[in-house]
């Protein structure tokens, strides 16, 4: 039986994005040296034990402990991997992208954003915002527990093979496009202090603890939000409807605290819009392939 048919189109994305890891970190350790020994040890360990978990599933895919590992796992994974991967792009690459980035904002807008909103960074909008970015983890957390478990399988299955596919190709962008962000690159060039309230002040230990600023683009505060809010659009419209000024709040404070360039948040909507209908497109495809050979459509599903 072909293994394609035993392992799930999720699977696929954490392998090809924790090998590729593997190989830029030990492209680049001639160079780099001593500091990509942790970051190679790291993501070589991830994909030994995961691809040791997608051989036991392989074999065993009517377990019930692979049904509840292999969310439980791609969501850790690719959790772990927001921090690390933005961290191996800074340091294995011999280039930062944020420059780039910043002439594209300027040519798309006509102005540089991060520059041109400060007159509107007042105390109460910079507090109004962190709270926004803030409640990123939360929406984050709720929408992915409830789309593992409140969902038929075979919609749980497009579900966690599009979410995969959308950090997946995202962190494409840590690695080759590293970048720092606009609250690095243009510090500098900024005349207007944004102000240190409780709801900021724990967004930027938030982001000290996840590593610091590095891996800006594109977007995944915008591209996982749009993602789990245009999946639920398609299945569940009124929760989808439910989330959607939060995701629209969220596309602002990406910007107004100067965490993201606005071609961040171009290219993390383009790919969580097209992993929607990927994800979907590759489940389908599989379940079809699976039916055809005489398995389940679906690994304990219908």
């Amino acid at each position: 039986m072909s293994l394609r048919l035993r392992l799930h189109p999720g699977d696929f994305a954490v392998l090809a994005i924790l090998a590729l890891a593997v190989l830029v970190a030990a492209a680049r350790l001639p160079a780099r040296g001593v500091a990509l020994h942790g970051l190679l040890a790291l993501h070589a360990a991830l994909l030994a034990g995961f691809a040791a978990f997608v051989a036991f599933a392989a074999s065993h895919e009517q377990h019930r402990l692979v049904r509840i590992l292999r969310p439980a796992l791609i969501v850790s994974i690719v959790f772990t991997l927001y921090t690390s991967l933005g961290k191996l792009g800074v340091v294995a690459m011999p280039y930062m992208a944020d420059a780039t980035l910043s002439r594209l904002d300027t040519w798309l807008t006509g102005v540089n954003p991060a520059l041109a909103i400060q007159p509107l960074q007042t105390p109460g909008a910079v507090e109004f915002f962190s709270f926004v970015y803030g409640s990123f983890i939360p929406y984050i957390y709720l929408s992915i527990i409830l789309g593992c478990l409140g969902r038929p399988p075979l919609e749980r299955d497009q579900f966690m093979a599009g979410l995969a596919f959308t950090y997946a190709i995202s962190y494409v962008g840590y690695l080759f496009a590293p970048a720092t962000g606009p609250i690095v690159f243009h510090a500098r060039d900024f005349r207007v202090a944004l102000a240190d309230g409780r709801f900021h002040d724990l967004v930027t230990r938030g982001v000290e603890s996840t590593g610091g600023l590095q891996g800006a683009f594109p977007s995944l505060h915008v591209g996982a939000s749009v993602y789990l809010c245009c999946f639920d659009l398609g299945t569940n419209r009124l929760r989808g409807l439910t989330y959607l000024p939060l995701v629209a709040l969220i596309y602002v404070a990406t910007v107004f605290l100067r965490y993201h360039y606005v071609i961040d948040l171009a290219a993390g909507t383009v790919i969580a819009m097209a992993c929607v209908h990927l994800g979907r497109l590759a489940v389908l495809g599989w379940a079809c392939d699976r039916r055809t050979a005489g398995l389940p459509a679906v690994p304990g599903g219908e």
